[in-house]
């Protein structure tokens, strides 16, 4: 039995980021799920905080038959990080893979342990809204998140944003799975969004790390990349 890859995006993206890694894992037999968070992508309900939008990768979770190999993207890696029960039934996390990733330990934030992100060029792009959301400035967004994507899938990509609970960057974590679970650290060397020096220090939580010369967007500027991380680790991962 081959493990199933759940996708966690980060922060004002949705699902639909990942699409090239999907069916390129569905073309190799690889089953997978894409999850949007509340508020995101495809779904109906209001925008969540960390806890939310770890309850909604875990009902994901649960749906699940047999091991998991749980990917989150930048912001996700705090959902996944907290979406992790291992005293619940259902589905089996195996392995947990960060990409350019936060990676809480109980008691911190992605803000707590990535505290560069509130200095980077995403901040100063950033709309902080009364309303306690905030959206990415579209001009700019881009050369921040997609500069290595061709000029149709960073504007179609651009097109995709929308909005993200501020307060999310501040709850801290309540779980830390990472501790007793395999975990790869994905670290991106040409990132504009978090540090290369933050990641290997995020890095050093996780017992397998690789480096990748990409922006802070693989899954759409070489998904070919995670497409080959993800499916080697379905296929070796068992409960």
């Amino acid at each position: 039995m081959k493990a199933t890859v759940v996708l966690v995006h980060g922060a004002f993206h949705g699902a639909w980021c990942w699409k090239l890694v999907e069916e390129g894992l569905g073309a190799a037999g690889i089953p997978v799920r894409a999850q949007d968070l509340p508020g995101h992508g495809a779904s109906a309900e209001s925008l969540g905080s960390l806890a939310e939008d770890a309850e909604a990768v875990r009902r994901v979770l649960a749906s699940c038959d047999g091991p998991v190999v749980l990917c989150g993207h930048s912001y996700g890696g705090a959902v996944i990080t907290e979406a992790v029960d291992e005293g619940a039934e259902g589905a089996c996390v195996e392995h947990l893979v960060y990409l350019a990733a936060a990676v809480p330990d109980v008691g911190e934030s992605m803000v707590d342990v990535i505290p560069e992100i509130a200095e980077s060029v995403l901040a100063s792009a950033v709309d902080f809204r009364s309303d306690g959301t905030s959206l990415v400035d579209p001009t700019r967004a881009a050369g921040i998140f997609y500069p290595d994507c061709d000029d149709a899938t960073a504007q179609w990509a651009v097109s995709q944003l929308g909005s993200q609970q501020s307060g999310s960057f501040l709850v801290p974590a309540t779980r830390a799975p990472w501790r007793k679970l395999p975990a790869t650290y994905v670290v991106c060397g040409d990132d504009a969004v978090i540090p290369v020096s933050a990641q290997q220090r995020q890095a050093q939580r996780c017992p397998e790390r690789v480096v990748w010369d990409t922006s802070h967007s693989p899954m759409l500027s070489q998904p070919d990349l995670l497409i080959s991380l993800l499916g080697d680790l379905a296929s070796r991962e068992r409960c």
